[in-house]
């Protein structure tokens, strides 16, 4: 009996050692050494620093409310976003407003409704947009706007219109001093969208600015669209057949302008023109194919749409935004096209590096 006793006695004070010993190595882990739990956690706050994932895992999520996809320049604002957005490991959904402010509103709405992060808009109308953004904020989703403000966005993303159309007046100006000529111009515009009001403002302070000699013969409202252009140019030809000069609001403005031109007959080699946008294969087709197009105020819009996306992932991660991002916008020729475009078989790829270059 004796010895039963002492045999659990035994093996209970070597049950106890052992608990106690295992509690003294988890006591005696090293200070720098990090638990698996530890580790896990700052993965997930790396995730949500970087801008890419929440820290659920979850892609952030983009809802873009664009204006009018059927212009060039939005689709490769599109295309350039896109492409970030898959750089960047988010999600990003386009719908096309198509120039229709309640549309607009709607297509925004579903997008919350769906469970976006951030909404990015091309306003149609900014002041429809107001309750919107409101909403938003009230949800919790961030906004940003493209090209033009609404208010209580986190940020704008685009170009100085007005800065941009006066790089193009200068241009234009210097080119009449130069080869010694008196300009007779015809302005191709859209006064009833804001951006273009401000190209044609800031293209006559330039030309003003220049001391070239110059007279507006005419100003037409091509509504951005080649057909009006072509039409709306055509009876202001027939009125001023003297005209020798054309500044258009985009590429599809300036192009049925000289077309118009072209129809009626003129003689194109006198005719020097000066577009705005340089939106895609329309304006870089016409630059680089000896026209009456001298040169082009490049907005590069690929750019727009990455740099569209990246503030959609800061404003999400509550970085402070500028209220505005002015994106770079230079005039280019035939000779400087491709210091900006290199071409890869049929295409032309955007240099990113040489735009962020520019000053």
């Amino acid at each position: 009996m004796a010895k039963k006793v002492l045999a659990i006695l035994l093996l209970m004070f070597f049950v106890l050692s052992m608990a106690v010993g295992c509690a003294q190595k988890e006591t005696n882990q090293p200070a720098n050494q990090t638990s698996k739990t530890d580790e896990t956690s700052k993965a997930d706050e790396t995730a949500k620093t970087d801008g890419a994932e929440q820290t659920s895992g979850k892609k952030i999520k983009i809802g873009y409310v664009c204006n009018f996809m059927n212009a060039e320049w939005y689709q490769n604002v599109i295309k350039g976003a896109k492409h970030k957005a898959a750089q960047l490991g988010v999600d990003i959904d386009v719908a096309d407003a198509n120039n229709d402010s309640a549309q607009q509103v709607s297509f925004a709405e579903n997008l919350m409704a769906q469970g976006i992060d951030v909404l990015a808009l091309t306003p149609v109308d900014a002041k429809t947009l107001k309750p919107v953004i409101e909403s938003a904020k009230a949800k919790g989703i961030a906004v940003v706007t493209e090209s033009n403000p609404v208010g209580g966005e986190a940020t704008t993303v685009g170009a100085d219109n007005k800065a941009a159309g006066k790089m193009a007046g200068l241009w234009m100006g210097e080119y009449a001093k130069k080869n010694n000529m008196e300009l007779k111009l015809l302005i191709v515009g859209f006064p009833n969208f804001e951006d273009c009001r401000l190209r044609v403002e800031g293209f006559k302070e330039g030309l003003e600015e220049t001391g070239a000699k110059y007279t507006i013969k005419q100003e037409v409202d091509s509504q951005g669209l080649k057909e009006k252009a072509l039409a709306v140019s055509t009876d202001a030809l027939t009125a001023n057949p003297d005209i020798n000069a054309i500044f258009g609001i985009n590429d599809d403005s300036t192009q049925g302008a000289i077309q118009a031109y072209k129809s009626s007959g003129l003689d194109m080699s006198k005719l020097v023109a000066v577009g705005f946008g340089l939106e895609g294969s329309v304006g870089r087709e016409a630059l680089l194919n000896n026209t009456p197009i001298k040169a082009e105020l490049a907005m590069f819009p690929e750019y727009v749409g990455a740099l569209l996306v990246e503030s959609c992932v800061k404003a999400y991660n509550g970085e402070k935004l500028p209220e505005r991002l002015v994106t770079p916008t230079t005039m280019i020729t035939p000779d400087t096209y491709k210091d900006f475009y290199k071409q890869e078989g049929n295409d032309w790829m955007l240099d990113f590096s040489a735009v962020e270059a520019i000053k």
